[in-house]
């Protein structure tokens, strides 16, 4: 295939993904204007689906079903839709514009794509680490985090934000012994259930870390990043 050739294919591949793109948006647009249970939602009363939907699909790909893995995304691509049409009508935002934060995120994010080009002659291995350094920064830099766990999404089920504010803290310099035993193992059976003793420990360890950068912050009256020894002088003393 020609340079030509190649690049007509590309732009007529797109043309087809930008038609069915535009028909499902056209779709979601004629339920809402039929004026029945679309218009009743909200975006909180459609957390149940997009909780679910969203198992549906990890159960489809922990079966490796390629067919129902489509059809899995295709329920969440309505989701996305759907809360875009929702706000909408509220005047905060469209779909399109959703797509636009999408493509701004990912440019901004991978400067390799722009003007900062990675070696093509890289590993595979260095090529991964150049993206995951460069997406952290530009990460980093949009948000103007305080935290190390700000933008933890602290809703999500107990052994996944466990998880989560570990490695977040991990790369933050916090020295593994101070990593509670209730976060190490799960223990099932006993008072209440294993999934809310998680998640009440996960979340008093989150209120250690922030403690003490917050700790550390007044001592030094700058926000800076915590060496392994600074943790220690800040974390918050044992009752």
């Amino acid at each position: 295939m020609t340079g030509s050739s190649a690049s007509e294919g590309t732009a007529s591949d797109t043309a087809r993904l930008a038609e069915g793109l535009a028909e499902a948006v056209e779709v979601m647009d004629r339920l809402w204007n039929f004026g029945g249970w679309e218009v009743t939602q909200t975006h909180d009363s459609l957390r149940p689906y997009l909780l679910e939907e969203t198992y549906e699909l990890l159960d489809a790909i922990q079966h490796n079903d390629a067919e129902t893995i489509k059809e899995e995304l295709g329920d969440l691509l309505l989701q996305v839709l759907f809360h875009s049409r929702i706000a909408e009508a509220a005047g905060e935002f469209t779909v399109d514009d959703v797509a636009a934060a999408l493509v701004a995120k990912l440019v901004n994010r991978s400067p390799h794509l722009v003007d900062a080009p990675i070696d093509p002659g890289a590993t595979v291995a260095e090529k991964i680490a150049a993206q995951e350094k460069a997406w952290e920064e530009r990460k980093s830099s949009e948000k103007s985090r305080r935290s190390c766990l700000d933008g933890i999404a602290m809703a999500q089920p107990a052994l996944a934000l466990a998880e989560k504010i570990c490695e977040r803290s991990a790369k933050a310099g916090l020295p593994d012994d101070l990593v509670p035993d209730a976060l190490r193992t799960v223990r099932l059976g006993g008072p209440g259930s294993a999934e809310e003793r998680l998640r009440k420990a996960t979340l008093a360890f989150a209120a250690e870390i922030r403690a003490a950068e917050d700790a550390a912050e007044a001592s030094r009256g700058e926000r800076t990043p915590l060496s392994s020894s600074a943790w220690r002088k800040h974390w918050p003393a044992a009752d």
